[in-house]
């Protein structure tokens, strides 16, 4: 089977997902028959997919899900400085009433997304990649987007799918406090699954524009009116190059809606200017930190917005999956990391935003997220723009609050030396277990421990801020 190719075909998958224990991430070839941008593929992790290695801790807070995988593995949702903070973050909003559409890969059956899942819709149109026999249509079904030697000959993808639009869906929302699996970032929103990115772990520029305008409400023609139009576009995509006109003017008319769009900063370790969608305008572009709270040596970097836990290869992102080798399968759960895993828990943490502050607008969501992120407390020299996400702190800005609010042992050490650590500039963050406790200010950080009480770091944390006593 051949298929014919063009500026607006098929871009080679910059970075492939391994789904096998010791399996590497592989380059792909340069595809002869490619003369332009014309694709995006899925920003797939930069490193095997591995079982995590997150202590196992009590958790802490008012809010804790009573979904198992949250307590033992999902440390990117802890109250913990590599951690978003959820807990305290869901005794405030929980995403309801919003809708997060997930361009991706599709969407497939799975216990911990049923009740959250909208109809959607497939904007495949190159029929021989959709699997599903035919092009656009209302089934938004990943029916699998592993290579095929006849549609990607030379494809650097391990023989299996990655499911990877059921593991975005996941971590944006998927159903918390159910008693099963894992929790998403925002667990009473809404998922619109879009299937635009078909085998070989890609689709067609103009397919993903479409799902994107369609997503927002906008008319698109050959397709049905959207009954569920979104709040807010996920797009765990990416790929080399200039934004193309089509896209940009897809993402205009998103953001002229009112709604974010948000996108993966890409794994190929450059600067995001040199990727798309990260590079168009208007975009909310997400690096990816690590269980350390450090920039994942992974992601793109530089011209970003901001970053979010993306994980590594021993410590992913546990969330919702399909036993499929191939095909779809039984519903499961596994870890992945990459910044395609960032950018939906950025695409949550704003429907928790819009259900507290329906009226905020894109820029007003940019700023709430912006003003608020924190230094990413393993480092991020390379850059990850405003800094770590903070959803507590976005949630009191919007609700008029004041978010570093000072207190308790490090408020008493700061009422003493506060002339020379600055104002604050982050909330007061704890480790899992309650120590050490950190704040940033404008010249340091204050950190508390059990053992060492309060006291004045000047300057960055140490690299393994965890071991402080």
């Amino acid at each position: 089977m051949t298929t014919t190719r063009s500026t607006t075909a098929t871009l080679a998958l910059a970075a492939a997902l391994a789904l096998v224990p010791a399996a590497s991430a592989v380059a792909a070839p340069a595809d002869p028959g490619i003369t332009g941008p014309g694709a995006l593929s899925t920003a797939l992790e930069q490193a095997p997919a591995v079982g995590g290695t997150a202590p196992e801790v009590p958790a802490s807070g008012t809010a804790v899900p009573n979904d198992p995988e949250y307590k033992a593995v999902q440390w990117s949702l802890w109250d913990d400085p590599a951690g978003l903070g959820l807990p305290p973050a869901w005794e405030r909003a929980t995403g309801a009433g919003q809708t997060i559409a997930i361009v991706d890969t599709g969407i497939t059956a799975h216990p911990d997304l049923d009740a959250n899942v909208l109809p959607g819709r497939d904007f495949i149109s190159a029929v021989p990649h959709a699997r599903d026999g035919d092009g656009w249509d209302a089934d938004p079904t990943d029916m699998g987007d592993y290579p095929d030697p006849a549609l990607c000959p030379g494809s650097p993808m391990p023989l299996t799918s990655t499911w990877h639009g059921t593991h975005t869906a996941g971590i944006a929302a998927a159903d918390g406090n159910n008693g099963i699996g894992v929790s998403g970032v925002a667990p009473d929103a809404k998922i619109l699954p879009v299937r635009a990115v078909g085998a070989c772990s890609t689709g067609q520029i103009s397919d993903v524009a479409a799902g994107i305008a369609w997503a927002v409400g906008a008319a698109v023609p050959g397709a049905p009116a959207n009954p569920n139009p979104a709040s807010v576009v996920n797009l765990s995509l990416a790929v080399e190059g200039v934004c193309p006109p089509v896209l940009q003017s897809a993402i205009t008319e998103a953001v002229s809606r009112g709604v974010p769009v948000v996108v993966a900063a890409g794994n190929q370790g450059i600067d995001a200017s040199r990727t798309t969608p990260a590079n168009c305008a208007g975009v909310i572009s997400v690096a990816a930190t690590d269980i350390a709270g450090a920039g994942a040596p992974y992601s793109n970097f530089g011209a970003v917005t901001l970053a979010a836990p993306g994980g590594n290869a021993f410590s992913g992102i546990r969330g919702t999956l399909n036993a499929g080798a191939q095909g779809p399968a039984a519903a499961s759960y596994g870890d992945r990391n990459g910044t395609s895993m960032a950018a939906p828990a950025v695409s949550g943490t704003i429907a928790l935003l819009q259900q507290l502050a329906p009226g905020l607008g894109v820029e007003g969501v940019r700023e709430a997220l912006t003003s608020t992120a924190r230094t990413a407390p393993g480092g991020c020299p390379a850059g990850c723009g405003a800094g770590m996400i903070d959803p507590v702190s976005a949630l009191v800005r919007v609700q008029g609050g004041e978010p570093f609010a000072v207190d308790g042992a490090i408020g008493e050490l700061h009422g003493r030396i506060g002339a020379s650590t600055g104002e604050p500039v982050s909330r007061e963050i704890c480790g899992m277990s309650g120590s050490p406790c950190f704040q940033e200010f404008e010249t340091g950080w204050i950190v508390w421990s059990t053992t060492g009480g309060a006291r004045w770091i000047d300057g960055p944390l140490p690299a393994q801020w965890w071991l402080i006593s």
